[in-house]
């Protein structure tokens, strides 16, 4: 018991809690006002609640926005542990408040990394610089994708693996393969980290677990469950002329200049590189970890969804904890090597991780702590500096990136600084005219607060059904916009919809008995 009191004492007073504390207080006010404000849709927080509806209600993630199972869209089961939030409180705040909280937990074991490493101060600054990064910021703006348990499974399979724990970095590193598709192949990459680090047994574990799912998941489980097979393949049909980067694989190979060339020829795909290596001063580079952004830079690079080249986007945050990773493990080699030239042979203090035995979960053992007191004050010193620098430039480049989205006018002036507040008074008026447990087709703009009460479709998708529905006919958002609406609006009278309701913007239809035939909209939903 006196351990566990010691361990809880230090866990308060440790500066990684209160960081993390006042991020998730912070970051949660901010997605609660885009929220309120109307300012999310079903791309994707209206999906992925739809999901975890499915899972907490009938066991199985059907989307009605999609049309089918959400694990034929991208393979993220993951999902169902998030059942018991629907269970607690079904609405889709709960969700966006998760990602924030997961989102920030990930930020933890970073700190560990660098505390381990440079001492306290160091690990404050770089988690400073993590929590304040345009990809936590970028992802908090996008209210929910599956990146929220990618970030959170590497940061933690990283430390492990960096403090020699890894049975528990493998395990943690499986669980990947529950997060997208792609969660197979980065098992099979961080195999070769495994590899390099003389882990055979668990290289040999994470190259055939996460081969068979990776191939299982993309072959098998989406083809069956999703009516039109990988929707995503298509994208580098322009670049590589495949169906499929591996596809184009022989194309890559034959024409290394061009692809190379690919990898920087828009100036969002420069700025991406810039946000991502320039504030760490390219140390990551030093780290055999770096390679592990090859694969997934080389796939969004290459793909035509120009919305994969960005920045500003969710696209970076799987990425962030390697780079930091790398940043540390990086700092390890070069510092190695400089002293050997010194002649002060093999750098200790890193090298004990890997032999200091483990008495208690999350407690460091004597020896672990006697050799943190002996860290060279220039090593303290030259961390907390590096981190320092980091952080700040993180947060300019980030802050660069969106302070025009007035990510902190709401907080400045007491209220939300997102949508129109107008219009959220009027959707609260339109939605009291819609009954409960009816299927409502909805705008974009309009879906997300029907989803407690309703089964909900999305206009302007294949698959829009419903005898009730509510349109936004000024912004409808994703995937019509403004010039659909009288196509729209033609199409739902010719099937019978007659206007129950309307604000002049909003207008809230039903359909009349005798009219059963399904609207096609005019786009996708992606």
């Amino acid at each position: 018991m006196a351990r566990v009191g010691q361990y809880a004492v230090r866990v308060v007073l440790s500066p990684c809690t209160w960081i993390v504390g006042v991020a998730i207080w912070f970051f949660s006010r901010w997605a609660h006002a885009q929220y309120v404000n109307m300012s999310v849709g079903a791309c994707d927080l209206g999906i992925f609640y739809q999901a975890v509806q499915g899972w907490a209600f009938g066991g199985w993630p059907y989307v009605p926005i999609k049309g089918y199972p959400q694990i034929g869209d991208h393979f993220s089961p993951i999902y169902a542990v998030l059942a018991p939030i629907a269970w607690a409180y079904d609405s889709p705040i709960t969700l966006v408040y998760a990602q924030v909280v997961l989102i920030c937990l990930s930020g933890v074991p970073i700190y560990h990394i660098f505390r381990r490493r440079f001492g306290i101060l160091a690990g404050t600054g770089m988690l400073l610089a993590y929590l304040g990064s345009h990809a936590v910021l970028g992802t908090i703006q996008f209210p929910v994708h599956e990146v929220m348990f990618g970030a959170l499974f590497l940061a933690w399979g990283l430390e492990r693996a960096l403090a020699g724990r890894w049975t528990q970095a493998t395990i943690l590193f499986a669980l990947l393969v529950t997060v997208k598709e792609d969660g197979g192949l980065m098992c099979a990459l961080l195999a070769l980290y495994a590899l390099l680090n003389r882990r055979l047994k668990h290289a040999v574990f994470l190259v055939l677990w996460g081969a068979f799912w990776f191939l299982i998941s993309l072959k098998v489980i989406i083809p069956a469950l999703n009516p039109g097979g990988f929707t995503y393949a298509v994208d580098y049909q322009q670049s590589l002329h495949a169906d499929g980067i591996f596809a184009g694989i022989p194309y890559m190979l034959s024409h290394p200049l061009e692809i190379l060339n690919l990898m920087y020829d828009q100036p969002a795909k420069v700025e991406t590189w810039q946000q991502l290596l320039i504030p760490i001063g390219f140390a990551a580079l030093a780290s055999p970890l770096a390679l592990l952004i090859a694969p997934v830079m080389l796939s969004r690079m290459l793909s035509s969804r120009e919305t994969q080249w960005s920045s500003h986007l969710y696209y970076d945050m799987p990425l962030m904890p390697i780079l930091f990773a790398a940043v540390a493990d990086g700092a390890r080699r070069i510092g190695s090597l400089v002293d050997r030239l010194r002649g002060l042979g093999p750098d200790r203090d890193w090298a004990m991780a890997s032999r200091v035995p483990k008495t208690e979960e999350g407690a460091e053992t004597a020896e672990a702590a006697a050799e943190e007191k002996k860290r060279p004050w220039w090593q303290v010193r030259t961390g907390a500096i590096l981190a320092s620098v980091a952080a700040v430039t993180f947060v300019w480049f980030a802050w660069q990136d969106f302070r025009e989205d007035n990510i902190l006018k709401w907080y400045q002036e007491g209220q939300p600084a997102f949508g129109n507040h107008l219009v959220v008074a009027e959707a609260k008026q339109a939605f009291t005219h819609i009954p409960a447990d009816v299927t409502v087709r909805a705008t974009n703009n309009l879906l997300i607060p029907l989803l407690s009460t309703n089964e909900v479709t999305l206009i302007g998708s294949n698959v829009d059904e419903g005898d009730w529905a509510v349109v936004d006919t000024v912004n409808p958002s994703c995937p019509i916009g403004k010039g659909d609406i009288p196509k729209i609006m033609q199409q739902l009278d010719g099937m019978g919809f007659r206007e129950v309701f309307s604000t002049g913007r909003i207008k809230v239809l039903n359909r009349t008995a005798e009219a059963t035939q399904p609207i096609r909209g005019t786009g996708q939903a992606s």
